[in-house]
């Protein structure tokens, strides 16, 4: 008699995902890490030197990540720099907006909590950060770059 196979749950599935996609992972998670770091600087910049508000300070910051993120994911994680940018970058807005909309919503709900104060809106945004890092990795490997 063959054993029964019962079917993987989802923590099982994940598992072998990401074992199956951990170069990229790792990759994403580096440039996603110095992508953090950018927009964790230039947050600080326009927050405390330059003085305009957290939101203002926290959308430029991202904003400006961004551009770095797509270029580095695009050519360098995915490999995707030969595929059609046209399809690729509407597909990464998305992805992106959704990331992004996680991002400040939890960045202001933290800051809310919290209050004011270098630390507490530094780790407000790194929460937001956080949160954001599942949505832009599985969007951009299963559809804002999936190879064709």
């Amino acid at each position: 008699m063959k054993p029964i196979e019962k079917p993987l749950n989802i923590f099982e599935k994940m598992s072998f995902f990401i074992i199956l996609n951990f170069s990229k992972f790792l990759m994403f998670c580096f440039v996603g890490g110095t992508s953090a770091l950018i927009h964790l600087t230039l947050f600080n910049f326009f927050r405390f030197w330059v003085g305009l508000g957290f939101l203002i300070s926290l959308v430029l910051a991202i904003l400006i990540s961004i551009v770095y993120n797509f270029s580095m994911n695009r050519n360098i994680t995915f490999s995707a720099r030969g595929h059609s940018i046209k399809k690729q970058l509407p597909r990464y807005l998305i992805i992106y907006g959704l990331s992004i909309g996680t991002n400040i919503i939890t960045a202001l709900i933290i800051n809310s909590i919290l209050g004011a104060g270098a630390v507490q809106e530094n780790m407000a945004a790194i929460g937001g950060i956080i949160l954001s890092i599942p949505i832009s990795f599985l969007g951009s490997l299963l559809w804002a770059f999936k190879k064709h």
